[in-house]
């Protein structure tokens, strides 16, 4: 059984569901897609047309979004679990609440890459200012 990655090359999303995968020793091969290309195959497994998307040889339905790939890899396939059990409740919540920043962290970055990819005259100076890139 090899499951098949659909990614974005340099998603960080991506990149913590190919470590996730790894460190549970699940196999899987990665494919490259540019999701906003007309020959992708995002749309026919993620409604949001988002990466990353995990996709099954079995028939079971693919799973999309890095979050709730985590979280499907942790209820599926619990061991080695990457989460501190929850007999240390705490130390579960602060890896969960860390995710939620590392997640925004991600989003800045794309964000910042994709405004980055505009013409500097048609850049948002406010939003610019605010990050201060681009």
């Amino acid at each position: 059984m090899v499951w098949e990655l659909i990614s974005a090359t340099p998603s960080p999303y991506a990149r913590k569901v190919r470590i996730a995968l790894q460190e549970k020793g699940l196999p899987f091969e990665l494919k490259t897609e540019v999701p906003w290309d007309n020959i992708t195959q995002t749309p026919q497994y993620n409604p949001l047309e988002k990466l990353p998307v995990l996709v099954f040889n079995d028939g079971t339905p693919a799973v999309y979004e890095s979050h709730f790939i985590l979280e499907w890899l942790e209820a599926k396939h619990p061991e080695p679990s990457l989460l501190p059990s929850t007999e240390h409740l705490d130390d579960r919540l602060l890896v969960k609440q860390i995710e939620v920043v590392v997640d925004g962290i991600c989003d800045a970055l794309v964000l910042a890459f994709f405004e980055g990819q505009r013409d500097e005259d048609k850049r948002s100076k406010p939003w610019t200012d605010r990050y201060g890139c681009c």
